[in-house]
């Protein structure tokens, strides 16, 4: 459909107008345009960036703005520098614009380039520029970004040449620069080789290579680069050399290599990153300056220190000024004797030393150049060292073409030194390799660097200590080959494989063959005289192992069939693994029940097989491999004389002769009975009631049977005891010889019972028990489990007619006291026919009724006898039973204790014989209960309070201090007495036991000659014969009161303290007698050494005839009394109270009393003090004390051992493939408490819902245990101290499951004893073994499917070869259709500019 608008004239005329009126057609818009980035440049260089405004009003100068946007803070702008305001920048650039570091440069008024001289890594941001409005409005973009990213400085520029070189002119100079960059952006470098002479201030270009690998000469140097005379080349990827020849004076100064980066930014501009200058060489050219009709010589040697094989290079360069013209005869000499001679028209004559090896072609002599002449000696040799000069004739052609010798010059001599050929020979061996016992034995020596013949010799050194090496075989230089006598008989052999391989080989290696093998090569080269002279020589060893079948052969018991049934199969497999040598097989069998071993079958070495038992349906099959050797031993229907423990011996042959012998694991298999059907049913089939006198009959019928050929053996029983049976043969016993009892077998079976004259003793439960047997393969009979049914037999009798107090009594008495409980029978006690038997029961208060228990204290039966039952030792010890009267009975508890209280009572029957003079019960009966309650003694101990003093002025005279108690609370109470004295100072309160009188009569006293006495059994008193300084202070006595209880225990009544007894010491004068008593306190740690120590301060008198008696006091933390550690008197008696080993006295001045404590233990922490008394001589010559003093408090902390233990917790899940496999439960202990630890490790695996189950254990004394019915063969290792590691070989599918490890840290202590400090539990191994019961299926299918997978693999290779050779050639002619900058595609050419 078309669609036409027709517009008239007036329509135009409106649309027109409405265009003109519109205020913003044609009007420009601001546009603010940057560099585009990224753009990369390198740390240190220089860095610029345009920005140019467009389409704006107002004044012509616009106004920039730049900012920067970093990549950690990319929305905070940072402002770096602006064209109109001086304080636009922040400070972190306010130092570099003040500096001129960075700046901006205006091209115009709407254009600027922003710099920075010095780029740092920091400056990588957003850059943005931006200029303020000058419109009248807001139209069009004010700002844009560009991206800059500053990189690390990669550019190297070296030249590792002489810093200087000396040329003649004409001479050819060549100089070499390396020249790289690693940065990691696509860059380009140019290289350009500048001179500098001294009459230049700026260097000029030789030649430059650029960035695009084109080469321009540099200005001055056209015309030579276009003759070749100047040149630049890359010789390797990093090289390039700068090559001059015909040097002139102009070439004369310092030249160096310049190194720039390009970078192409993304306007496609390239730009100069960065640029570094090489090291300068100078470089002088020396004027040759001859007459007209004369020339000059020189010489030149291009390497003057060589090695042997190396070139020597003797270069002769005549110089003249009309060289083209004239002839010359140039001749070498080396030490004065002429080596070789050129003549004017070439012809070569050699001296007479060197014409051997000119024929040889080792000497040249050749005119390289108009005015060089070169002599070349290869290979240089040891003579060619010596001093080298050039002697040249000018040669003047005559008419007829003759030469006349005109006019001679000579050069300078230069020296060649010539170094002995250092040798290339390397040799190289597997350092450790090992062989099978019986297997060849092959060992190789690599060899690299080889220029000349070699010989070999290889030596042997046994592995036993004291042992050296030994020749084994020679191989010489000609191919000579040498054994040693001892190994004359051996299959032996060495050979030189592939001209870099020594081989050794040994056929059948012996366990004597173990040990180090040196491999010994030898260079020999030709002297000058022809002869052999030896080069060079490299050893190498190895270490061999040779594994003898002992260690190789392993022989496995395996079974899924260990657990049958009778007439069951069974499969036992033995798997031997290990070469594939001649096996002898022997199957051990163990009868269960039996402690001797037998052989079933044999299998020898030679294929032979011995039964040696009754076979009992055994079957024997052998699967022979390469590796394995599996022996099957099978018993088609299994009986239960094949139960027992199987084990295989198996014989390891060479040649005929048995070199080891292995045993597998012992296996049990258990042969068991098969589960019992048999059911039986009675009748009657509950109870049977019945009368005295009557007979009765119980039948017992067998319901099913678990074989139709069973046979049953009967058994009644009535309350326990058997009263008729029957065997399975059907002989039946009685034990009452059938007077009353009969038994009678029917068909069914249906086994009858038969009861005549029953009487009241007849009651009871009959029990009808039927054992089943079956006869096994081997025509053995075997029961299985009997099953049983009863029948309730009631035999009804007249009622009893006694009668039992019933009545409820309570009983309350004192602890300690006797306590009578009664039982009493109303009515039929005076029967004489009737006897009674009685139980004391008895049901101690508990505050949960229902969880008291009854305790059957004591049974009286009707025969009079007395049995004690359940009641505690501590309770029947104080029972009495007692009958005053035939219808009482008495029970009698002495001594009562608070936990006899609780509820009494008594059961009683009455008996009668019968007609056949057996006891029948007539009835029983319970009484009434007693309920005695045990009141506890009241604590009434009370000691006399008073409190005295006494001065004592003269020492001579004692005291007494008495303890008197006042009331007890028990005649039966013992006492324990403590005297104690407390003194008191300035700083501290110390108590002090003194004497102690245990409740035992032991006593103990803390100071010597102290007197005890108890006058009365409430009145103690002790006392102090004589009185010293020391004994000042508070005495007083502390009784505690201790009733004796029944099994030797004691109960604590009541303790008291009595009054004090405060002592004063008077001593005639004032003596200065004092202690350091400053106190202190000593932290050390556990198993340290305690050492304490107290000083006289002062003695006050005349040291030489004083003497001191020392005493050292300890309290312990949790008491509240001072004990004697140690003392030593005036004499010099040391006296220990106790018997702590630990304790050492030292006195290391005659004023320092110490006390050490060997290995502190915590207990050793409390408070310590040193007792000081000052002994002189009296007037009677004896010794008396005159002071005495104690030292501060010393405050001990000994800090115990904190347990630290940590054992690695990781958890692994590892997955076993291969039957040989084997695997480690690591259990590494990461910390521990202390180094002095040793360890105690168990090992456990669980499977399944089992619990943990223990399989290796290694105990703290080194000591190895292994749980043969868990795993066996379990190899134990411990690489490091708190390293251990348990491998099990040769993983089994029983193997599955999780492992773990637990250790137990012990530590000794300073008693010599050990103490288990702490315990932890590594992580979990999570093992899973996929192997199953080898079988020949099994081997088969693996013969099947190796073949076919080696033949995928070989599929597969080839496909990716081609695929990769494919992708190789479309890689290759991609190349070459891209255009490339590198080096490695384009030639070096020169630029269309240069030419």
């Amino acid at each position: 459909m078309e669609l036409q608008v027709h517009m008239g004239p007036n329509a135009v005329l409106l649309c027109l107008l409405g265009l003109l009126l519109q205020p913003d057609v044609g009007q420009a818009q601001r546009m603010v345009t940057i560099q585009t980035g990224p753009l990369y440049r390198v740390k240190g260089f220089h860095v610029s960036i345009t920005c140019t405004v467009s389409g704006f009003q107002g004044p012509d100068e616009q106004t920039f703005h730049f900012s920067a946007y970093k990549p950690s803070r990319p929305s905070q702008e940072i402002q770096i520098i602006s064209t109109a305001d001086k304080m636009y920048s922040y400070a972190v650039y306010s130092s570099r614009i003040h500096s001129g570091d960075i700046w901006i440069e205006r091209l115009s008024g709407s254009s600027v380039v922003f710099h920075i001289n010095n780029a740092l890594l920091e400056d990588t941001a957003e850059i943005e520029c931006h200029t303020p409005n000058t419109d009248i409005r807001y139209l069009g973009t004010y700002s844009a970004k560009t991206s800059l990213h500053v990189v690390e400085d990669t550019l190297l520029a070296t030249y590792s040449g002489p810093s200087s070189v000396d040329l003649f002119e004409g001479d050819t100079l060549q100089l070499e620069c390396l020249a790289s960059s690693q940065t990691f952006q696509h860059t380009h470098l140019s290289v350009t080789w500048l001179l500098q002479s001294d009459a230049e201030a700026e260097p000029r270009p030789i030649i430059i290579l650029d960035r695009d690998l084109t080469v321009r000469p540099g200005e001055g140097y056209d015309t030579r680069y276009q003759s070749r005379q100047v040149s630049i080349e890359k010789v390797e990827e990093t090289q390039y050399r700068l090559r001059m020849t015909q040097v002139q004076q102009a070439d004369q100064g310092r030249i160096f290599c310049r190194v720039q980066e390009w970078v192409q930014d993304p306007d496609r501009t390239w730009f100069n990153i960065a640029s570094r200058d090489a090291q300068p060489v100078d470089v002088v050219i020396k004027t040759v300056e001859v007459g007209e009709d004369s020339f000059a010589t020189r010489i030149k040697v291009t390497d003057a220190n060589l090695q042997e094989g190396k070139t020597v290079e003797v270069r002769c360069s005549v110089e003249s000024q009309n060289l083209l013209e004239l002839f010359f005869t140039v001749a070498w000499f080396k030490d004065d004797q002429e080596v070789a001679r050129l003549g004017p028209l070439g012809l070569l004559t050699v001296g007479p030393r060197y014409s051997g090896r000119a024929t040889e072609g080792e000497l040249r002599a050749v005119k390289t150049t108009e005015k060089d002449y070169l002599l070349t000696l290869r290979p240089a040799r040891a003579e060619d060292q010596g001093g080298y000069h050039c002697q040249v004739w000018q040669e003047k052609r005559g008419d007829k073409g003759g030469f006349t010798q005109g006019q001679l010059q000579r050069s300078n001599s230069q020296q060649v030194n010539i170094t002995a050929k250092e040798s290339g020979l390397r040799v190289s061996m597997v350092p450790n390799l090992s062989a099978t016992e019986g297997a060849p034995l092959t060992l190789s020596c690599s060899l690299s660097g080889v220029h000349g013949e070699l010989s070999v010799t290889w030596e042997h050194k046994k592995d036993t200590p004291g042992s050296v090496f030994s020749d084994v075989i020679h191989l010489s230089q000609d191919g000579v080959t040498e054994l040693a006598p001892q190994y004359r008989q051996r299959a032996l052999r060495t050979f030189r494989w592939a001209n870099d391989t020594v081989v050794l080989e040994m056929g059948d290696a012996e366990e004597g063959d173990r040990g180090i093998y040196r491999c010994t090569v030898s260079e020999w080269s030709r002297d000058t005289s022809g002869g052999m002279k030896k080069v060079a020589s490299q050893s190498q060893q190895c270490s061999v192992a040779v594994k003898s079948l002992d260690t190789l052969v392993r022989a496995v018991l395996i079974s899924r069939t260990v657990n049958v049934t009778v007439n069951d199969m069974i499969y036992l497999k033995c798997a031997v693994r290990g070469p594939k040598v001649p096996l002898s097989v022997r199957w051990m069998f163990k009868q269960t029940g039996s402690t001797s071993e037998e052989t079933v079958v044999s299998v020898l070495h030679t294929g032979n097989m011995e039964w040696e038992r009754d076979r009992d349906g055994y079957q024997l099959s052998a699967d022979v491999g390469e590796d394995m050797s599996v022996y099957t031993l099978e018993v088609n229907k299994a009986s239960l004389r094949n139960s027992g423990i199987y084990q295989c011996h198996v014989g390891v042959y060479l040649k005929h002769t048995q070199k080891a012998s292995k045993s597998s694991n012992p296996l049990g298999v258990q042969v068991n009975k098969p589960v019992s059907k048999l059911s039986l049913t009675t009748d009657p089939t509950s109870t049977l009631r019945t009368i005295i006198n009557s007979d009765i009959q119980l039948s017992c019928t067998v319901a099913t049977a678990t074989s139709n050929s069973s046979r049953f053996g009967i058994t009644w029983e009535v309350d326990g005891r058997t009263i008729a049976s029957g065997n399975r043969d059907g002989t039946v016993t009685l034990p009452d010889a059938g007077k009353r009892t009969s038994v009678i077998t029917l068909p069914g079976p249906i086994f009858r019972l038969e009861l005549r004259q029953v009487g009241s003793s007849d009651s009871g439960r009959y029990l009808c028990k039927v054992e089943e047997w079956l006869q096994d393969t081997a025509g053995e009979w075997y029961s299985l489990p009997p099953q049983s049914a009863s029948v309730q037999v009631v035999v009804n009798e007249k009622p009893s007619d006694f009668h039992m107090d019933q009545t409820l009594i309570e009983t309350k008495g004192r602890e300690g006291e006797q306590i009578d409980i009664t039982c009493r029978i109303l009515s039929g006690k005076d029967d004489p026919s009737s006897h009674f038997a009685l139980t004391w029961l008895f049901q101690r208060n508990s505050p949960d009724p229902g969880s008291a228990n009854t305790i059957t204290l004591l049974t009286y039966t009707q025969q009079g006898d007395l049995t004690y039952r359940d009641s505690p030792a501590s309770l029947q010890n104080r029972l009495r039973f007692s009958r005053p009267d035939p219808g009482t009975f008495l029970l009698t508890v002495d001594n009562a204790e608070l936990d006899d209280s609780g509820k009494f009572w008594c059961t009683v029957e009455q008996y009668q014989h019968n007609c056949h003079g057996k006891w029948e019960k007539k009835g029983s009966q319970r009484s009434g209960d007693t309920q005695v309650t045990v009141n506890p003694i009241e604590a009434t101990l009370h000691l006399q309070k008073t409190n005295r003093a006494m001065t004592v002025t003269d020492q001579q005279n004692g005291f007494k201090v008495e303890c008197l108690v006042q009331s007890r609370s028990s005649d039966r109470s013992v006492f324990d007495v403590i005297w104690s004295r407390t003194q008191i100072t300035q700083d501290q309160e110390r108590t002090q036991v003194v004497f102690r009188a245990s409740r035992d009569g032991t006593l103990n006293a803390m100071d010597s000659g102290l007197m005890f006495d108890r006058p009365t059994a409430t009145h103690f008193s002790l006392t102090f014969p004589t009185t010293g300084p020391s004994d000042w202070g508070s005495y007083s006595c502390q009784v505690t009161e201790w009733l004796p209880m029944p099994g030797d225990r004691w109960r604590k009544l009541a303790e008291d303290k009595s009054g004090e007894l405060t002592i004063t010491i008077q001593t005639k004068g004032k003596s200065t007698f004092s202690l350091n008593n400053a106190t202190k306190k000593v932290e050390v740690k556990e198993g340290q050494r305690l050492d304490l120590d107290c000083s006289v301060a002062s003695e006050g008198s005349n040291p030489s005839s004083s003497s001191y008696t020392i005493t050292w006091l300890f309290q312990r933390r949790d008491s509240d009394s001072y004990i004697t550690l140690l003392s030593q008197d005036h004499n010099g008696r040391l006296t220990l109270p106790g018997s702590d080993n630990r304790l050492r006295l030292s006195r290391p001045a005659r004023n320092t009393f110490g006390l050490v404590i060997l290995n502190a233990v915590p207990e050793d922490s409390g408070a310590y003090i040193c007792k000081v008394e000052l002994h002189q001589y009296d007037c009677a010559s004896q010794w008396k004390v005159v002071a005495f003093g104690e030292s501060g408090l010393i405050t001990v902390n000994v800090h115990g051992l904190e347990a630290n233990l940590h054992v690695k917790k990781d958890d692994h899940h590892l997955n076993v493939t291969e039957l040989k496999d084997s695997f480690k439960v690591d259990c590494i202990i990461t910390s521990q408490s202390s180094e002095e630890s040793l360890f105690e490790v168990t090992w456990f695996r669980s499977w399944g819902n089992n619990q943990r189950v223990p399989i290796f254990k290694i105990t703290r004394n080194g000591a190895l245990q292994g749980f043969d019915n868990v795993r066996t063969g379990l190899i134990f290792a411990r690489p490091k101290v708190t390293s251990f590691t348990l491998t099990v070989p040769q993983a089994v599918d029983s193997d599955s499951g999780q492992y773990s490890c637990k250790v137990v840290e012990w530590v000794r202590t300073p008693t010599n004893t050990w103490k288990k400090m702490a315990e932890d539990q590594s992580g979990f191994l999570n093992l899973q073994v996929y192997t199953a019961a080898i079988s020949q299926a099994e081997v088969s299918a693996h013969e099947v499917i190796t073949p076919v997978f080696v033949i995928l693999i070989l599929i597969l290779v080839v496909v990716v070869a081609i695929l990769a050779w494919k992708m190789h050639q479309a890689k290759v002619a991609q190349k070459k259709r891209q255009e490339s900058l590198w080096a490695e595609s384009n030639p070096l050419k020169p630029s269309p500019e240069a030419l």
